[in-house]
């Protein structure tokens, strides 16, 4: 259903992680919210309402030339941070599991890494990723890490 309502696939990394948990936040800080079975409308609700606030940052000229998906080359968002950060796929083919991970610091700090979705936060959380206009302390490397079960 969600590849129908987006006109993709989402990265098999995000899938998995979907099927194994629930919206997980890290620190109080980072959250990811995940689709749950039946209720995948509400995900990509909150993935069109993302899409709307990145039309607005392209319409001030604010966005460093990334699009909003469904235009080519553009940003599709999978997480944020309770401090305004927000984090994007950039759909560059036909592969989802090709795509790299654009964050956008509440700074408007954009930058790009080569990878997908869990070696990125893998990344930051173990340190091993350069936290360009993310706070340096949070998450940490070893978050509490609460689930939203409901």
């Amino acid at each position: 259903m969600i590849t129908s309502l987006l006109g993709v696939g989402l990265p098999s990394d995000f899938r998995e992680l979907a099927d194994s948990y629930p919206t997980l936040e890290f620190d109080g800080f980072w959250r990811i919210p995940l689709p749950v079975p039946g209720m995948e409308r509400d995900f990509v609700d909150g993935v069109f309402q993302e899409l709307e606030v990145l039309r607005d940052l392209q319409e001030e000229d604010m966005s460093e030339g990334y699009v909003a998906h469904p235009d080519p080359g553009g940003l599709i968002p999978w997480s944020e941070s309770l401090s305004g950060d927000v984090f994007y796929w950039r759909v560059t083919g036909s592969d989802p599991d090709s795509w790299p991970v654009v964050v956008n610091s509440r700074n408007l700090e954009w930058w790009e890494f080569d990878g997908g979705a869990l070696a990125f936060l893998v990344g930051i959380v173990d340190g091993s990723i350069e936290r360009r206009g993310l706070p340096s302390d949070v998450p940490g490397v070893d978050p509490d890490v609460r689930a939203y079960t409901g």
